[in-house]
């Protein structure tokens, strides 16, 4: 089946996408998005799933009314019927499935974070590259239009010279669920989407200046909150809190941008799982003090994950469209994964700030992608 592109008239089948692992937010992060929105449903197919476990991929298909179950992944990799793939694999083998995929010939939406550290994201990237194939980091917030709207608040002078951004997010954020995120640790889970969202809202690379980890009494390489600070080379001040201590699952996702003249507010805007705020206040400090609600005009069922699927299929069509696939000056709605390569740089920089190792690869990636400096490009 296929639908009008808009541009030409032209017909354009549907992406034809298979979902790498059986984690439990595939419904709410992919098919749910499909079901409650016939736009995004015209577009993409999701054709079958593969897990470690064979009898976990039919439970999961049975479950979700996905049409196939394929007995490993690298059946569903081999399938040349699927386009694409959605990698919701642990984060320790997480990359090494994506590379997997991308030399298949598949395109790729990963979830966050791309890979445990900067080095996988690299690899990553350059065999995308090699391949000619989209590779897209899933941080669903980043294609919220609340964020994009607050970026552009910003840079139209709504607050004046920007001066400080705010964010905390709770492990309620999080999709893996609370016990996942606890193993995983504060940054991995839920600062991966924190740093993302300050580096798109500041629109500049920024510096770690230092940074406080509440380790896990279990385990002392896991942090349970971490509370960091960071410069923009144009003068700009950031905070990204985040926690997986049970204790904050009630508190709401914030964000607070200050600057000279005024401040901005948001407060969960991209839940998910069908909610969504899309509200932002305003309040600027001059004589008037004038303080202002805008409401983004976004249906109910467009959540963050909508927003997210609707920016691979459109990447991959535009680049297909210009007949130059995966390399690093084709990327239009998104900055492609060079963008996650400077995410994990910054992230090892705040373990590095806190004291604590940044995330080492347990999972070597295929050759000639397991070491840096050996790609083919």
């Amino acid at each position: 089946p296929g639908h009008p592109s808009g541009e030409h008239g032209a017909m354009e089948r549907r992406l034809r996408v298979g979902i790498l692992g059986a984690a439990r937010n595939v419904p709410f992060s992919v098919l749910e998005p499909i079901r409650n929105n016939a736009d995004l449903a015209g577009k993409i197919d999701v054709m079958g799933i593969a897990s470690l476990e064979q009898k976990d991929a039919e439970t999961a298909a049975k479950g979700w009314g996905i049409a196939k179950a394929y007995k490993n992944f690298e059946e569903l990799l081999q399938d040349p019927s699927i386009d694409g793939v959605y990698n919701v694999l642990p984060r320790e083998v997480r990359a090494s499935w994506t590379v997997r995929a991308l030399m298949a010939g598949k395109h790729v939406l990963s979830e966050t974070p791309l890979g445990v550290n900067a080095a996988e994201a690299l690899l990553a990237q350059r065999a995308a590259e090699d391949a000619g194939r989209v590779l897209v980091e899933g941080t669903h917030p980043k294609c919220h239009p609340v964020t994009k709207r607050v970026r552009e608040m910003i840079m139209q002078g709504k607050v004046g010279c920007l001066e400080h951004i705010d964010l905390n997010l709770p492990v309620g954020h999080g999709l893996d669920g609370k016990m996942i995120c606890s193993r995983a640790g504060a940054m991995m889970s839920l600062g991966c989407h924190g740093v993302a969202i300050v580096r798109a809202l500041a629109g500049e690379e920024p510096r770690v200046i230092s940074a406080t980890a509440q380790p896990s009494k279990e385990n002392p390489e896991v942090d349970i909150t971490m509370s960091c600070n960071l410069r923009m080379p144009g003068g700009a001040a950031a905070h990204i809190g985040c926690s997986v201590a049970l204790d904050s699952k009630e508190s709401p996702s914030v964000f607070t941008i200050t600057g000279a003249g005024g401040c901005i507010r948001v407060k969960e805007w991209f839940t998910g799982k069908g909610r969504s705020s899309n509200e932002i206040a305003l309040e600027q400090f001059d004589e008037s003090g004038e303080r202002f609600i805008e409401r983004i005009d976004n249906p109910q069922v467009r959540d963050t994950f909508y927003f997210m699927l609707m920016t691979f299929i459109t990447e991959i069509r535009d680049q297909e469209r210009r007949q130059e696939v995966g390399m690093p000056w084709s990327y239009g709605q998104t900055k492609g994964p060079a963008d996650a390569v400077l995410n994990m740089a910054t992230i090892d920089a705040v373990y590095k700030a806190a004291g604590m190792k940044p995330r080492s690869s347990s999972t070597p990636l295929p050759e000639p992608y397991n070491r840096i400096g050996h790609s083919k490009l």
